[in-house]
């Protein structure tokens, strides 16, 4: 069908200090191959280890800084975005179309930690900020954490709640508590666990449940894991060929690894 869109999801990137970001210039390279209509980040994208409340006071916090964990960042959109500029760069001197996806960011929990630090300590607040990480300076469309952003009959958010005390949707089965829970198709990111749902609703409009899994460095972990990463899945996820009405003709999980081997 004519207009039908393609649309990439980036799940928890994690970028840190203590991890390159190699990985964001394969990405970016995927990005100028597939040349996506839509790109959607799920948040934690940068993972601010210095404002983490997990491990504070422990020995493996020593020697965190805000500016590092910033400059981390940084460092990955210019990583992400450099194949970009430089295949618009060809374009523009041959007086070409260049390619400008629309691109959205739903903010996760490890951006928040900015908010929550200066909730704790206003006497922060001037001093550190979400503009620091240049999110929306780069081109990124902000969805407040735990936020919700509906684009082509689909809802993305770094996570999703239910129930009366709002807990994040969890299970080794996430996609199938998607769907069962919220009765639309939704994508998320948070748990860095891969798992596909679908179902067909009574008015026979499919629907479907993603959990994305993460972006980060092959050994990024987290002290809360407590050495379950590996059922963690590395990759991004293209959703091709959209209805508009929240369903696909095809969706395709590329795995980190394909493409460190294919575009590094």
């Amino acid at each position: 069908m004519k207009g039908k869109k393609n649309l990439l999801v980036i799940p928890d990137c994690h970028a840190a200090p203590e991890y390159d970001n190699d990985r964001f210039t394969a990405l970016g390279k995927f990005i100028v191959d597939e040349q996506p209509d839509i790109i959607v980040c799920l948040g934690d994208f940068g993972d601010m280890p210095s404002l983490s409340s997990y491990d504070k006071g422990t020995k493996g916090f020593e020697g965190r800084r805000y500016k590092k964990d910033v400059d981390s960042i940084l460092d990955a959109q210019d990583k992400l975005f450099a194949p970009i500029k430089k295949f618009n760069e060809n374009k523009r001197k041959r007086k070409e179309k260049q390619y400008k996806p629309k691109m959205h960011m739903c903010l996760g929990n490890h951006e928040d930690r900015i908010d929550r630090a200066i909730n704790s300590a206003p006497e922060l607040e001037g001093a550190i900020s979400m503009k620091d990480l240049h999110y929306e300076k780069n081109g990124w469309k902000i969805t407040p954490f735990k936020g919700c952003l509906s684009l082509e009959g689909i809802n993305f958010s770094h996570y999703f709640t239910s129930g009366v005390a709002g807990r994040p949707i969890s299970s080794a089965h996430i996609g199938h508590q998607l769907v069962s829970k919220l009765h639309c198709s939704a994508v998320q990111g948070h748990s860095h666990l891969y798992n596909h749902a679908e179902q067909t609703r009574p008015d026979g409009q499919k629907i479907f449940g993603l959990s994305a899994g993460c972006f980060s460095h092959p050994h990024y972990s987290e002290s809360w894991c407590r050495d379950t990463e590996y059922n963690w899945w590395r990759g991004v996820v293209t959703l091709n060929g959209l209805d508009g009405e929240g369903y696909y003709d095809d969706i395709h999980a590329v795995t980190q690894r394909k493409l460190l081997r294919d575009y590094t």
